[in-house]
C-alpha cells in the first residue's frame, strides 16, 4: 500500500501562522426537497501554510517563480524517486516556553545519503516525532537544516525537491531573513508538513501533484509514496 504522507485536513483545525484556522467551509447548496440545484456544494477555505504544501521561490522573493510557472515549464518538481532519511529523536537544544530545535548539519545529512546514486527529492523527518491532535509535526519542536546542509543539497544539479515533516523550513524569530528556503529555491520546491511516522527510511517514489493555481507562492497537497512493490503491481 502506498502511503499517504498528508494528514487529513479537519475543520476548524489551528492555523500555526496566527492565520485563524487552517480549513473552514461555507455552505452554498443543499439538497433540500422541492429545490434547485439538487446538489450539496460548499466553499472551502484553506490557508496552506498550517496544512501539507508545495512552497516556491515566490513565497521567500519578490520576483519569484509562482506554482503556476513550474507546472507549464518544469513539472518534474512534483513526482519521481525520493530519498526519505530520518534522525534519531535526541539532541534537541532548549529554547524555552516549551520550544527546542534540532539543527540537521551537513555531515548528518551526508551520512545518511552515502551509497543513493542520484539525489534529487529529499524528504525528512525525525523517529516517532511527536504530533500535534492534527496529525502533524508538533509545532514547538523545531526541525531545520544548517545552511551548510541545505547548500549541500543545492550542490546536486539534479535536487529539485526538499521536504520537511516540521512546518517551515527555517526558523528565525524576529528576522526578515529566512536563509534556508532562498539556498533551497536555487534549484528546488519545497514541501512542509509531511507526515514519515509510519514510513520507513529508503528509497521511493513520489506523487505531490499541488493545486495548480494562478500566481500562488503556495499550494496545498496530498503528498503520496509508493515504494517498489507498489510500483511493480501497477507495472504487471
Amino acid at each position: 500500500m502506498p502511503y499517504i504522507i498528508s494528514p487529513s485536513i479537519k475543520l476548524n483545525s489551528k492555523g500555526e501562522w496566527l492565520e485563524g484556522v487552517a480549513y473552514e467551509k461555507e455552505n452554498l447548496y443543499k439538497i433540500e426537497e422541492g429545490k434547485l440545484p439538487p446538489v450539496h456544494y460548499d466553499t472551502h477555505i484553506l490557508r496552506p501554510h498550517s496544512l501539507t504544501h508545495i512552497e516556491t521561490p515566490k513565497h521567500t522573493q519578490k520576483e519569484g517563480k509562482s506554482t503556476d510557472f513550474f507546472f507549464k515549464n518544469n513539472p518534474n518538481h512534483f513526482f519521481g524517486p525520493c530519498i526519505v532519511i530520518k534522525f534519531k529523536n535526541e539532541g534537541w537544544k532548549e529554547l524555552g516556553d516549551g520550544l527546542k530545535q534540532k539543527v540537521i548539519q551537513e555531515e548528518e545529512i551526508r551520512e545518511k545519503l552515502k551509497g543513493h546514486k542520484r539525489i534529487s527529492k529529499v524528504l525528512i523527518s525525525v523517529e516517532n516525532v511527536q504530533e500535534n491532535e492534527f496529525g502533524f509535526h508538533e509545532p514547538k519542536h523545531v526541525l531545520t537544516l544548517s545552511h551548510e546542509a541545505a547548500r549541500y543539497l543545492t550542490s546536486f544539479e539534479s535536487f529539485n525537491l526538499f521536504g520537511t515533516s516540521w512546518k517551515s523550513s527555517d526558523f528565525m524569530p524576529g528576522s526578515s531573513e529566512r536563509p534556508i528556503h532562498n539556498e533551497i529555491f536555487k534549484n528546488a520546491l519545497i514541501l512542509e508538513n509531511i507526515n514519515l511516522n509510519e514510513v520507513p527510511e529508503g528509497e521511493y517514489f513520489i506523487n505531490c501533484f499541488p493545486l495548480n493555481m494562478e500566481d500562488s507562492s503556495e499550494s496545498p497537497v496530498t503528498a503520496v509514496l509508493f515504494d517498489k512493490n507498489d510500483l511493480s503491481s501497477f507495472i504487471n
